[in-house]
């Protein structure tokens, strides 16, 4: 006869059946391989099945993990919910709360406003988690998002907090070399430096609006600081925003007097956390900092000369 089993062990089993091995729920769990295996075997022994079988591609789930993963989502699901509703009523200002931003939000904005409320309020302990990789807020991946881009579910509460420039820039020496291209007349015949992936069609236009027919993608990385170094070393042109491609003292700006692109900003939280007493105090900090450095966030460290 089957034996009891908790919620707890479904965990384990989903993490493993979507990242396909143990190491990749391990990962996803913070725990070790060995502490999966040992959870997913003891939930087939007191379900008196095999779960997941090994394939050349890795872990997958059997016929009989296949009729229950369904249900397990549900649960999943559930669970996120009750976690989420209870929070949502916290009036603490200590504990946990995980972000999720940008590099260079994270650095030049969010950190000293970090460091800011915990002189206020020790307690408080705040992860962020840093990329434009879009975290999961319904499943508690993050608790706040300060992204470039608005996200669609509905059960998430979304605030413009602002706007965020950008503009390309290269080492004089590439300029030098290839000359710089006139604005409006594309980027044909310029190497560029890009994101991997494609960004979200929300994002805005990329390269500031201008025309890539004949430009060459000659290196993408999702790390900005690897961006700015390969336009550094004359490898193409770059976007990069205005407040971190400014400090570069080995990069100009292709188009000084021109205005940068601008992005918004968006805070974004799920519905029952908004209330929360550490999401509002942390959400309500990022929205003055955001207010405070408007000017630096929209046009970047050096003076505007564009009118």
């Amino acid at each position: 006869m089957p034996g009891k089993w908790e919620w707890d062990d479904v965990r384990f089993f989903l993490a493993a059946s979507r990242e396909g091995s143990l190491s990749g729920a391990a990962r996803a769990l913070n725990v070790d391989h060995v502490t999966v295996g040992r959870r997913i075997a003891a939930f087939e022994e007191r379900l008196g099945a095999k779960l997941l079988t090994r394939t050349p591609e890795g872990l997958a789930a059997t016929p009989a993990g296949q009729s229950i993963l369904r249900q397990c989502d549900v649960m999943e699901a559930a669970a996120f919910d009750i976690e989420r509703l209870v929070a949502g009523h916290d009036s603490q200002f200590g504990g946990r709360i995980r972000l999720t931003t940008t590099e260079v939000l994270a650095s030049y904005l969010i950190v000293p406003e970090v460091a800011a409320l915990r002189e206020r309020y020790p307690q408080l302990q705040v992860e962020i988690l840093t990329g434009i990789r879009p975290l999961d807020i319904a499943r508690r991946e993050a608790e706040i998002a300060v992204r470039l881009v608005r996200p669609t579910a509905p059960s998430l509460v979304c605030r413009k907090l602002g706007d965020f420039g950008f503009t390309l820039y290269a080492s004089p020496k590439y300029l030098s070399r290839h000359g710089t291209p006139v604005r409006g007349r594309g980027l044909r015949g310029h190497g560029l430096i890009a994101y991997i992936g494609t960004p979200s069609s929300s994002f805005g236009p990329l390269f500031m609006g201008e025309s890539l027919e004949g430009a060459e993608i000659v290196l993408r990385s999702n790390d900005i600081t690897v961006q700015a170094k390969a336009s550094a070393v004359g490898l193409g042109i770059s976007e990069l925003s205005c407040i971190f491609g400014d400090t570069r003292p080995e990069l100009v700006r292709v188009w000084p007097r021109e205005a940068p692109t601008l992005r918004p900003i968006w805070l974004v939280v799920h519905e029952d956390l908004r209330r929360a007493a550490r999401i509002r105090l942390v959400s309500s900090a990022i929205a003055e900092a955001v207010q405070r450095h408007s000017d630096v966030l929209r046009y970047g460290h050096r003076r505007r000369t564009h009118k």
